[in-house]
């Protein structure tokens, strides 16, 4: 007999917290966590378009978390990315890219330019607050650039990560710049 209400304690627990857990205003007890929640809920513009539709959006945020992609359900900056950038690394090549923007992700193609060389280039990654983090790979695909450039206050600079087909690997700093649009 003992043993049976200790049962029905225990599942009356459970069925009160699955309960409280359904409940659309239900917010866990950890402020971190309530903070990012309410954080991840904040309604964001780009241009005249509103990306909270698709980050809101349960199911993509959900799918893009699992594709273990959750760049792209960051916060997005009042400013629009997309256009022309001109990206000058310090191991002397020069990055000119043609971006688009969709919410947080980035992607666009353009050239890269080093003393010997000029090639198509393919860029794809996201934006996050202040950071503007690209991954591109020129024509050959011969190497990958991990570039992160601080889009807080010009002139732009970042970083960048140079991942060699042959495991080699070079770092470097660069300096960004946006292109104005013509109109």
């Amino acid at each position: 007999m003992k043993s049976i209400l200790i049962a029905l304690a225990i599942l009356s627990c459970l069925f009160s917290m699955v309960d409280a857990q359904s409940n659309p205003h239900y917010m866990t007890t950890d402020p971190a966590v309530r903070e990012m929640l309410i954080s991840m809920n904040m309604p964001r513009t780009t241009g005249g378009s509103s990306f909270t539709s698709m980050t809101a959006d349960p199911a993509v945020r959900e799918m893009l978390i699992s594709m273990n992609m959750p760049r792209y359900v960051g916060s997005v900056p009042p400013e629009i990315i997309a256009g022309t950038w001109l990206l000058n690394l310090s191991g002397g090549e020069y990055i000119e890219l043609t971006l688009q923007q969709s919410g947080a992700a980035i992607f666009g193609k353009g050239t890269l330019t080093n003393s010997t060389l000029s090639q198509a280039a393919f860029a794809s990654g996201s934006v996050s607050g202040t950071s503007l983090n690209l991954e591109i790979v020129p024509e050959s695909a011969t190497e990958l650039y991990a570039i992160s450039i601080d889009i807080s206050s010009l002139p732009y600079k970042g970083t960048y990560v140079v991942f060699l087909a042959d495991s080699g690997m070079q770092t470097g700093t660069l300096v960004a710049s946006k292109v104005a649009a013509n109109g």
